[in-house]
């Protein structure tokens, strides 16, 4: 899956963008990892509001015995039977998680986001997101930074470009502008294209690289049944690569699944650390607040036009 856009994603020709005129920011790859199947309970529409600017309850014990320490490697001899079968409930997960967003037409969420980029971690993002699955949508409006600024992304409509605007000085500057997803200016501050953007997007690549990475002696696996992010009920899968590879993309992926939904709302992914004894480095952080699925979106919701929105020069 040529590594979730790895990290050329972030695009040798950063150096080269003209800083001046790029919209930073502006998009963001949602990725996940999986864990147990959870027992079905239907698509809620309207489920409590998640309350995820606090950091998500970790206070539970692992239910696959395993250790959390990064260490050199797994000897041969600490394979069991126990660790091929955390491998088979992974992927069991992944998969359950893609037939239920089979079920989804949309949803509307808060996102929030951080990434490294260029070795910056920049601050916390917060946009409200419109996501539709038939065609693609997506639809933008950020609170923070930079509020106001909107961006609508519709695969095959608007010659495949990302239609947006500025806040402040630059709407009345550019007006409405059409961007290229991959270009400079749409990927400024971010790791990934907005094609690559939403849940199924999100559950498809996560499913690819569970398939291809996760071998016995290479990958430890860790279930927290009784996890939260915010008040939202979760099961918690943690994966963890200890000896770094170039088949790997992360040391570490820490994915939040919502119980109530079977969907991920919630996940971290971290570097392997620079010298024995440091700290990973978070390298992604993406969060989706107050999930609502199935809601009835339409065209308009997707339209610059749309009158609840600011599109236009003026």
């Amino acid at each position: 899956m040529n590594r979730i856009a790895s990290e050329g994603s972030r695009r040798d020709n950063r150096s080269r963008r003209r800083a001046s005129r790029a919209i930073p920011g502006l998009f963001v790859l949602a990725i996940a990892w999986s864990s147990e199947p959870l027992s079905s309970r239907g698509l809620a529409q309207t489920p409590a509001k998640a309350q995820v600017a606090a950091a998500p309850k970790e206070n539970t014990s692992a239910d696959h015995r395993s250790t959390d320490k990064a260490s050199p490697a797994l000897p041969a001899s600490s394979i069991v039977p126990t660790e091929t079968e955390a491998i088979a409930r992974a992927r069991r997960t992944i998969a359950d998680c893609q037939k239920t967003y089979q079920k989804i037409e949309d949803y509307t969420c808060t996102f929030y986001k951080r990434e490294r980029v260029d070795g910056k971690l920049y601050t916390p993002h917060v946009i409200t997101m419109k996501a539709r699955t038939k065609p693609a949508s997506l639809y933008f409006k950020f609170v923070q930074p930079n509020r106001g600024r909107e961006a609508i992304f519709i695969h095959g409509k608007n010659n495949n470009k990302i239609v947006a605007h500025d806040v402040g000085i630059g709407r009345f500057v550019a007006g409405t502008m059409h961007l290229d997803p991959k270009g400079d200016m749409a990927m400024e501050e971010n790791r990934h294209p907005v094609t690559e953007a939403g849940l199924g997007a999100m559950i498809d690549q996560v499913k690819s690289r569970w398939d291809s990475e996760l071998h016995p002696g290479e990958s430890v696996l860790l279930f927290h049944p009784q996890a939260k992010v915010g008040e939202r009920p979760c099961l918690l899968v943690e994966s963890i690569h200890p000896k770094k590879s170039e088949e790997f993309l992360f040391h570490k992926v820490k994915l939040y699944i919502d119980r109530e939904h079977n969907l991920p709302i919630r996940f971290e992914a971290y570097d392997w650390p620079k010298h024995p004894g440091a700290e990973p480095e978070l390298l992604e952080e993406y969060t989706f607040a107050d999930l609502k699925v199935n809601v009835g979106l339409k065209d308009r919701d997707f339209d610059p036009s749309n009158s609840h929105y600011s599109y236009g020069r003026f």
